[in-house]
């Protein structure tokens, strides 16, 4: 009976030395690999496309156009970020002005592309529409 019980407790701190051990592994990341999500200051906020930022990757924007879209998207975040932070708005609310900043601030940006990369755009944003509206095979 004691042999019995000995053995149980050998087994139960055997368990949790094993859980204690592989736990960090399982759980944690390692230092060595590289990290396959940006870390959270990079992440667009909430509302926000997580693909917004390589919306107009392959369009072959000018350093200058660059400059002036990635002024827009630091503007409309800081509006964004304001409307979330007021209290006397309704979730819907803040909602609905979040959605308008965003849509005055890709106004702003297509306004800044030539004709080809508007086209160029439109025909990306299609492909990713189709993408999204066909069934996904499993």
């Amino acid at each position: 009976m004691k042999t019995n019980k000995f053995f149980q407790s050998i087994l139960g701190i055997s368990g949790l030395l094993l859980a204690g051990t592989f736990a960090p592994t399982a759980f944690g990341q390692s230092g060595g690999q590289e990290q396959s999500a940006p870390p959270p200051a990079s992440r667009p906020a909430p509302g926000m496309h997580e693909h917004g930022g390589d919306r107009f990757a392959g369009l072959n924007l000018t350093d200058d156009q660059k400059a002036q879209i990635k002024k827009i998207h630091e503007d409309a975040k800081a509006k964004a970020d304001a409307v979330k932070a007021d209290s006397s708005l309704s979730d819907a609310d803040k909602q609905a002005k979040v959605k308008a900043i965003h849509r005055a601030a890709m106004k702003q940006a297509h306004a800044l592309l030539t004709p080809e990369q508007r086209e160029q755009l439109k025909a990306k944003m299609r492909e990713r529409r189709a993408e999204h509206t066909q069934p996904s095979a499993m």
